[in-house]
């Protein structure tokens, strides 16, 4: 059984490169798993040859984003909490915090669900970007991955967030690997075995993710056992404001960031579906396999989340500046690399998800439009955990909101207007060149403040 002072040391005392890889490897490895299995879906659907349902998979996931939208908002929010709770000794705290995300999951899931099941038809014709070609797939998509999967994918990635911030990053990211395997094994059984095609692949999704939930159920079961201070108790809950307030504040930058995209991509789709399936299935494919530096950017800032935002309630800032200093080495490193792959060899890596010559041109054009600008958004994950590590909430809002949406959807229209079909996908590395700007404006700000209140500290004793 790992003892709290086990945990203090990894957070206090632990060498900075190992304290990080203890924390990021396993969820850096997850978030990966996680874009493997969203590959996995769009590989096995694709070898369906059918445009169609490839572009059903592509218009209904801003709708299946949403659901990772709000378990960042609840987890992410809930997990810096713990972990500044954690560093303060204010464990009564924690347990609040996270029982009170267990209600806010329930609350946030049930609801919209509801939603999409209600508006589901103008939503997919008048938003998404459906149309009579791929609507019914659409709606047998939607149904399993958000009406009926809505809760257990929100549950599993909160729980994921919340075991993480305990330091147990290992367990969490095993959760997450049992939903991502499970999904890449039941995707071909349902697919083609039983011949639900894009259908079964959202079967698929739904058990995988509600396999993941019993999987940290039980865990958590066996953890109340021994030493832990998450409790899912009710009675933990209390009419406070301040918990729940804290909770939904911190995490609301990543709930935009993501938000943000969600509007993006659904942007993308409307715009590229005035052109051709073949056009919203290659940029899709382009922008999957975009994300594996993505996935290797939040898996990272997820890790050190904890350990930023304990150093920072405990007041060790020198070892937090270290722990960020590192951080960013490495996902530059990483993002660098993926970019040199990206760019020479689109092609034979596009190819491996569907053999259509059309859709195969799109994607690797796409693909090297994209990851031009990939390392700006691995460093913009880094300033977001610290601002949210550090409550310099306001920041962390700054910094996704000037990047996404407000820039980025008036961008790629007036950029489709001059460069059809192309200018849409040159909008994004335009935007993270904004987005870094300021970012690294607000994080020079907030270190210059830093060194200057180390400095007096110094001086001091």
């Amino acid at each position: 059984m790992t003892s709290t002072n086990d945990k203090k040391f990894l957070f206090e005392k632990e060498k900075i490169s190992k304290a990080v890889l203890t924390l990021a490897i396993p969820t850096i490895i997850s978030q990966l798993i996680t874009i493997i299995y969203n590959w996995a879906d769009t590989f096995f659907v694709g070898q369906l040859n059918n445009t169609y349902q490839m572009a059903a998979v592509t218009i209904c996931h801003p709708a299946f984003m949403m659901c990772t939208a709000f378990a960042n908002l609840i987890g992410i929010g809930g997990a810096n909490v713990i972990s500044r709770a954690m560093g303060a000794n204010k464990f009564d705290r924690a347990k609040k915090t996270s029982t009170t995300c267990m209600l806010f999951v329930f609350l946030f899931s049930i609801i919209y669900s509801l939603i999409i099941f209600l508006i589901r038809e103008p939503l997919l014709l008048n938003v998404l970007g459906a149309d009579s070609t791929t609507i019914e797939y659409c709606y047998d998509y939607m149904f399993w991955v958000v009406v009926i999967g809505g809760l257990p994918t929100i549950l599993s990635a909160t729980l994921a967030h919340l075991i993480r911030a305990t330091g147990k990053a290992t367990q969490s990211s095993i959760g997450i690997a049992i939903g991502a395997v499970l999904n890449i094994l039941l995707d071909p059984i349902f697919i083609f075995a039983f011949g639900l095609e894009v259908e079964g692949a959202a079967i698929a999704t739904c058990i995988s993710n509600a396999v993941a939930c019993i999987y940290f159920i039980v865990y958590l079961l066996v953890q109340k056992q021994k030493e832990t201070i998450l409790d899912f108790n009710p009675t933990n809950l209390k009419i406070k404001s301040k918990v729940s307030l804290d909770i939904l504040s911190s995490g609301l930058s990543s709930f935009l960031m993501l938000l943000m995209a969600i509007f993006s991509n659904a942007s993308i789709n409307k715009l590229m579906s005035s052109y051709s399936a073949a056009a919203i299935s290659g940029v899709s494919i382009a922008k999957k396999v975009d994300l594996c530096i993505i996935a290797f950017a939040q898996g990272l800032s997820n890790g050190i989340l904890p350990l930023v935002g304990y150093n920072f309630a405990s007041g060790d800032k020198k070892r937090m500046h270290k722990i960020i200093k590192f951080s960013m080495i490495l996902v530059l490193t990483f993002s660098i690399s993926c970019i040199v792959l990206f760019f020479l060899f689109p092609r034979p890596i596009v190819s491996v998800f569907i053999k259509d010559a059309e859709t195969i041109d799109f994607a690797s054009k796409f693909l090297r439009i994209l990851c031009v600008s990939m390392p700006l958004t691995a460093i913009l994950f880094i300033f977001n955990t610290v601002f949210q590590g550090t409550k310099q909430n306001g920041k962390a809002l700054v910094t996704i909101v000037l990047r996404k949406g407000i820039v980025d959807i008036p961008l790629m229209i007036a950029l489709n207007v001059v460069i059809p079909i192309y200018g849409v996908v040159m909008s994004q590395p335009i935007v993270d060149v904004i987005g870094t700007i300021i970012g690294l404006i607000l994080y020079i700000g907030y270190m210059r403040k830093e060194k200057k209140l180390l400095k007096e500290q110094e001086i001091a004793f």
